[in-house]
């Protein structure tokens, strides 16, 4: 019935009674506008939001404010360059972790000498403001494009594959120190073709430790080099080791290797990412991040090291993340991942060391290594940390982006298509905008 007397009221008659009723609406008081809503429901059969709609719409026609009105500023300019050049120190972090990190960055700079010119109001207003504020601020600075190269992966022989245990992304682990995910990353540029760097990346799943090497290639000689630097970096023992089914880690060597050192080896589905999701974020905010997405030969196989040596020390002392600690539901019922408070990687392996001490063990840390991480922490400036990082991203994008641009005009679209096909019918996985570990192409 409302809907056919709502159908006998023409579009402008409709329009002639909001217009009469909007001066009376625009100035009556709250408890006079839902007398005024409701009559004007009664008279066009509509519901209150639709006839709140309408009025307001009137309202701005009238008034020439078509836009909605700017949101105040609360903050001072001072505070919003402050927030940028901190931003820009950190290294461009995301503004919920922004805001966890000032706590420990904000005192380090001012100790250095770093943000001169800010008093100590402009500094409290930055500590006020909320991480959706930052992200609001900091959007017109955010426009970065991101280039995109290709991966690659060349799967291990089936029967030597299957004589290894499979780890889905549902096994649960036991939350310590010690169970590794391990990847590699082809910095091929363009093309597949030759030679080219490969980067080692093995992160802890229960602390979030990051450590990365290269090496000149997928060989076991020259990877094995790199396996053995991130084990002596590892301030933990290494208990279990997941992996894809690259033939870097699926080869008779490397599961000796592991066997020597007594420890499990596990192994992803193929095709199934999830299964290793922590690591191929990493790929992303670690290699790709830091590293780009050029051609590195073996000229820059010493520079791609020495970025690593910096990037480890950022990356686990000096920038928070955050894990998943359950599952609840939204208002309207949907399921959400509950999240805990961000923390770097070095306090989470602190807090489960003196837990495991406090419960009799014997603690996670290796000997030595604490006094030598406290003593990194205490004596470093992190904007100058991320400052030598930056001028070696300078030197090895100077390097590789002239040889990076040669591949492409050579290739061209036809035959990048074509390199990319032929790669694939040699069995290598070439999928793009993923972070497929690399192996021999």
């Amino acid at each position: 019935m409302a809907g056919l007397m709502e159908d006998r009221i023409g579009m402008a008659a409709k329009q002639q009674i909001t217009l009469r009723f909007k001066d009376e609406y625009e100035k009556a008081s709250k408890k006079d506008k839902g007398v005024i809503l409701d009559r004007m429901c009664e008279t066009l059969q509509i519901g209150r939001s639709t006839a709140r709609r309408r009025l307001k719409q009137a309202i701005r026609a009238n008034a020439g404010q078509a836009a909605a009105r700017e949101r105040p500023r609360l903050y001072s300019d001072q505070s919003r360059l402050l927030l940028e050049q901190v931003w820009l120190m950190m290294d461009l972090p995301c503004a919920k972790y922004l805001k966890e990190m000032l706590s420990q960055w904000l005192p380090a700079l001012l100790a250095n000498g770093e943000l001169h010119g800010f008093d100590q109001r402009t500094v409290d207003e930055l500590l006020a403001m909320s991480p959706a504020t930052m992200d609001r601020y900091l959007k017109p600075v955010r426009d970065a494009t991101r280039a995109k190269g290709v991966f690659a992966t060349r799967p291990a022989g089936e029967l030597l594959r299957n004589s290894i245990t499979i780890r889905k992304v549902g096994d649960e682990l036991d939350g310590l120190p010690g169970n590794v995910e391990a990847d590699t990353v082809a910095h091929c540029g363009p093309s597949l073709r030759g030679e080219f760097c490969r980067t080692l990346t093995v992160v802890d799943f229960a602390t979030g430790w990051t450590e990365n090497a290269s090496a000149r290639n997928n060989a076991y000689k020259n990877l094995s080099r790199a396996e053995a630097l991130i084990e002596r970096r590892l301030p933990f023992a290494i208990r279990s080791y997941d992996h894809d089914n690259g033939s870097e880690f699926v080869n008779l060597d490397f599961i000796a290797h592991l066997q020597a050192m007594d420890v499990e080896q596990t192994r992803s589905r193929p095709y199934k990412k999830n299964d290793q999701a922590t690591v191929e974020s990493r790929n992303n905010h670690i290699v790709r991040r830091h590293a780009f997405y050029y051609r590195y030969e073996l000229a820059e196989l010493d520079l791609l090291n020495e970025l690593w040596e910096l990037v480890r020390v950022k990356a686990n002392l000096f920038t928070p993340s955050k894990k998943p600690v359950g599952r609840a539901n939204t208002r309207d019922g949907r399921p959400r991942r509950v999240y805990d408070r961000p923390v770097t990687p070095w306090e989470r392996l602190k807090h489960l060391d003196e837990e495991d001490r406090a419960n009799g063990g014997e603690g996670y840390i290796k000997p030595g290594h604490r006094k030598r991480i406290e003593r990194i922490l205490a004596v470093t400036n992190p904007a100058e940390l991320v400052r030598r990082i930056h001028d070696i991203q300078d030197r090895l994008e100077q390097a590789a982006l002239p040889r990076t641009k040669r591949l492409e005009r050579k290739l061209g679209p036809d035959m990048a298509y074509l390199d990319k096909t032929l790669a694939r019918i040699a069995g290598v996985d070439t999928e793009e905008n993923s972070e497929t570990p690399a192996s021999e192409g």
